[in-house]
């Protein structure tokens, strides 16, 4: 039996997730977690090497395998179908680097979405779901973005274009309020983008986000660092791809948590929808420590139960999609 498109693109995508037979873990699965954990055990841990090895070579300059994994995860850009499924809620058009996801109604806010990827894959219909429930939930109009993408445009080329367009939108949409949004590796340059291009955003929208690129100190590292869509390996190698561990132990656009106090006290108001069982979820924690020190106000960190890294990326993780873009939603309108 054939399988639907979103379903085979769930599939590439599910490709790197590793099930690991470690302890227990300290928080369960969700069920819906849990079935697509066990759906993938079998090819998990060979499918996680070659992502990292794929990963190694591009950093030599051997770009075969990984081309072939980004183009396993590219959706066929087709408007209409898109607009006859969300007729009346919302339409897709697209505009340069950008897909735009329009509410029905005229837009109260607009969202730079930043798509997840390791900084190497991926493109900006990676989370159409999402995005397309944040412009119908929200009515804002979503702004996807396609940036460049490592190894072929190295760090910091990545962060630099991101915050040039967020300042090209800000004048654009002058009128109305203006969110940067993103999850895991877009998550990262959200923030990134805010420290480079300050006072243009309204507020960030911050999915799982990498926001240390150096830490293995968290508790999460230990206990989910073998499972799961992002294993600690596969992150150590799309860190290496994006950054070196030098830069990425100092510089503050490649690991925001570096920051120092100056910095974050200027940064508009953060919600980070953190996936429960995930590798990086102690990242989130000690960034909201930090804001929450310095005395700042509107900030929030909403925990998604039981969700695993990538969860907006996965079309049969509708919980927690649902889970999180209500957060989102009912985030945005308190603040306009």
């Amino acid at each position: 039996m054939k399988r639907p498109l979103r379903a085979c693109l769930s599939l590439a995508l599910a490709a790197a997730l590793f099930l690991g037979c470690g302890a227990p873990r300290p928080a369960p699965l969700s069920p819906e977690s849990d079935a697509l954990m066990a759906f993938y055990a079998d090819n998990g841990p060979a499918a996680d090497a070659a992502h990292v090895r794929a990963l190694e070579a591009a950093a030599k300059g051997d770009l075969d395998a990984l081309n072939a994994w980004r183009e396993g995860l590219l959706r066929p850009a087709d408007e209409t179908a898109f607009n006859a499924a969300h007729a009346g809620k919302v339409t897709l058009s697209m505009e340069g680097p950008w897909v735009v996801y329009a509410p029905a109604a005229k837009p109260v806010a607009t969202v730079i979405y930043l798509h997840g990827g390791g900084w190497a894959v991926g493109d900006a219909r990676l989370c159409e779901d999402f995005c397309a429930g944040l412009a119908e939930q929200a009515g804002v109009e979503v702004w996807s973005l396609n940036y460049p993408l490592v190894p072929e445009h190295p760090f910091p080329e990545t962060p630099r274009y991101v915050a040039e367009r967020v300042r090209a939108l800000r004048g654009r949409f002058a009128d109305r309020p203006l969110f940067v949004a993103g999850d895991s590796a877009g998550g990262n340059l959200a923030v990134a983008a805010a420290l480079l291009a300050p006072g243009q955003a309204d507020g960030l929208i911050l999915a799982y986000p990498a926001l240390d690129l150096g830490a293995k100190a968290e508790p999460e590292h230990a206990q989910y660092g073998d499972i799961l869509a992002l294993t600690d390996a596969l992150m150590t190698a799309f860190g290496r791809l994006y950054v070196d561990a030098e830069t990425a132990a100092k510089d503050p656009v490649a690991s925001p948590l570096v920051a120092d106090d100056a910095a974050l006290r200027a940064l508009p108001p953060v919600l980070t929808l953190a996936a429960e069982c995930d590798v990086l979820a102690g990242q989130s924690r000690r960034f909201h420590a930090r804001l929450a020190g310095l005395g700042r106000t509107g900030d929030a960190r909403h925990v998604v139960p039981g969700a695993v890294h990538g969860f907006l990326s996965f079309p049969t993780l509708k919980e927690a999609q649902a889970d999180a873009l209500d957060a989102a939603a009912g985030w945005i309108r308190a603040r306009l």
